[in-house]
C-alpha cells in the first residue's frame, strides 16, 4: 500500500517549482522509501546542501516506478494480444488466405446489403492484415534486437489490441444487421464471457492511473468494473487489494 501512496505523492513534489518545494515533505518521503536515515538526517540538518541530492533520489525512485508500471502494463497487454493472435489466427497467414469469403463469415445476402454494411466486412479484411503485421513486428523484438523491448512494443500491442476491438465490433455489427433498418440501430450482442473480460482488461487500465493519481472518482470506476468480472484473477485480486480498493 505504501508503495501505491507515495508513487503520486513522488511525482506531485517533482513537479513543485523547487524554490516552493518542501525540503522535509520530500525528505519524509524518501525516508519510508529507503529507511536510510542517515541520509534523512543530514537532509534536515542542511536542507539548502542536500535539496539537490534530495531531487535526484526522489527522481531516480520515481522513474524506476515508471518503468516497473510500464513493464507490469506491457506483460499484461502480450498476454492478451498472444490470446488475440490465437483467436485470429494472426501467426497462421496462409491457412486464412485459403479460407473462402464465406468460410471468413461473409452473409449469402452479403450483395444486397447497404453499402455501410458491406463496407464492414471490407475493413475487417484490411484490419486482419494490419493486425498481423503487428503481431509480426512484436514477434521481432527481443532484447538482442531493443534496447528498451517494452517501450518497443507497448504502441504496437496497444494498436493490435485496439484494432481487434474494431474487428469484433465491425464483425457484431454486420453479422447482426437486420435487412430494411439503418445500420446505426444495430444493438451489438456481448456474451458474458466478453463482458467479463472487457471488464477486466478496463479494472487493469485504470488501476494503472489510479496507481498515479488516487481520485474517488477513478476508484469508483474501477470498482464498477471489478463488479462484472466473473472471476477475478489472483494478480487482479491483489492489485485492488494494494490499492485498497477492495
Amino acid at each position: 500500500m505504501i508503495d501505491l501512496e507515495l508513487t503520486p505523492k513522488i511525482k506531485e513534489w517533482l513537479d513543485t517549482e523547487p524554490s516552493k518545494r518542501d525540503i522535509m515533505a520530500g525528505a519524509e518521503i524518501l525516508l519510508r522509501i529507503t529507511r536510510n536515515r542517515i541520509l534523512y538526517t543530514n537532509i534536515v540538518r542542511n536542507p539548502s546542501a542536500y535539496a539537490g541530492a534530495l531531487e535526484y533520489h526522489l527522481n531516480k525512485i520515481y522513474m524506476q516506478r515508471l518503468q516497473d508500471i510500464t513493464h507490469r502494463q506491457v506483460r499484461s497487454m502480450m498476454t492478451e494480444v498472444e490470446s488475440i493472435a490465437k483467436a485470429r489466427g494472426l501467426a497462421n497467414g496462409n491457412a486464412v488466405n485459403t479460407r473462402s469469403e464465406f468460410q471468413r463469415g461473409k452473409r449469402a445476402d452479403h450483395d444486397d446489403l447497404p453499402t455501410d454494411v458491406q463496407q464492414l466486412y471490407v475493413e475487417n479484411a484490411d484490419i486482419m492484415r494490419r493486425m498481423r503485421d503487428l503481431h509480426t513486428q512484436l514477434r521481432m523484438i527481443t532484447p538482442e534486437n531493443s534496447t528498451c523491448p517494452d517501450s518497443d512494443r507497448y504502441p504496437l500491442a496497444k494498436h493490435l489490441i485496439e484494432l481487434d476491438g474494431r474487428y469484433r465490433d465491425n464483425w457484431n455489427k454486420y453479422d447482426h444487421y437486420v435487412k430494411g433498418s439503418p445500420l446505426a440501430t444495430v444493438v451489438p450482442v456481448v456474451d458474458p464471457r466478453t463482458e467479463s473480460k472487457n471488464a477486466a482488461k478496463l479494472c487493469n487500465l485504470l488501476l494503472g492511473k489510479y496507481v498515479r493519481t488516487e481520485d474517488d472518482a477513478l476508484a469508483e470506476r474501477i470498482r464498477e468494473a471489478y463488479g462484472k468480472i466473473h472471476s477475478p484473477s489472483d494478480n487482479l485480486r491483489s492489485k485492488m487489494r494494494a490499492a485498497g480498493l477492495m
